[in-house]
């Protein structure tokens, strides 16, 4: 999952990416609006964590409502040194996903929340097979890692998998509609790879 984390604390901003890097998640840094706004821009991240004081709240404010112009989809995770519910005083609070308060143990909550996100998304994607019968899935594969299986799980279609085999004679293809079945609990004759069967970005189609 790439991840965006805004925060004109550059030393704590060093210390979230190194955590969120370590916990197998992309990060992009942004000290102020401006670099926050054209990076999300330019990477497209599935997530942002905001410092509500970015310096000020109103800033933090407009950073939310600024990124989500940007992109509908995002989720919005905000940091706070204040009591969360403060955000409740504010219709931004409709906009974002999750609040953490600072602390010792915030980067750790965070991992947490983000972790959490990944598999509300896969459960999202299994409730709409079940309700609609058919999924056109876009999916990125990683070949020759160390097992595989789904590390991504975006609700409105995206998945990223893990593959322990090469991409050769088709063996990485096989595996993931091995591993896209077992994820859907399908027979693997319900999965149909539509395009992209040379490329690590496929095109699939899930069915009931």
């Amino acid at each position: 999952m790439k991840v965006l984390l805004a925060d004109d604390d550059p030393d704590q901003l060093e210390l979230r990416c190194l955590l969120l890097q370590r916990s197998g998640f992309e990060t992009i840094a942004a000290t102020d609006q401006a670099q926050a706004l054209r990076n999300a821009s330019e990477e497209s991240p599935e997530c942002a964590v905001v410092d509500l004081c970015f310096p000020t709240e109103q800033a933090g404010l407009s950073l939310i409502r600024g990124l989500k112009d940007l992109n509908a989809a995002i989720h919005v995770f905000v940091l706070t040194g204040f009591d969360p519910k403060r955000l409740d005083r504010f219709p931004e609070k409709n906009l974002v996903s999750g609040v953490v308060t600072k602390s010792s143990g915030a980067s750790a909550s965070l991992v947490k929340l983000l972790t959490a996100l990944l598999r509300s998304g896969g459960e999202k994607l299994r409730d709409r097979l079940v309700s609609e019968g058919s999924l056109i899935l876009e999916v990125k594969v990683i070949p020759r890692s160390s097992r595989s299986e789904v590390i991504e799980a975006w609700s409105h279609g995206f998945l990223k998998v893990k593959l322990a085999a090469v991409p050769e004679k088709g063996k990485a293809n096989a595996e993931m509609v091995d591993v896209l079945s077992s994820f859907f609990g399908l027979r693997k004759n319900q999965v149909e790879i539509l395009s992209g069967e040379s490329s690590q970005r496929k095109r699939v189609r899930v069915s009931k």
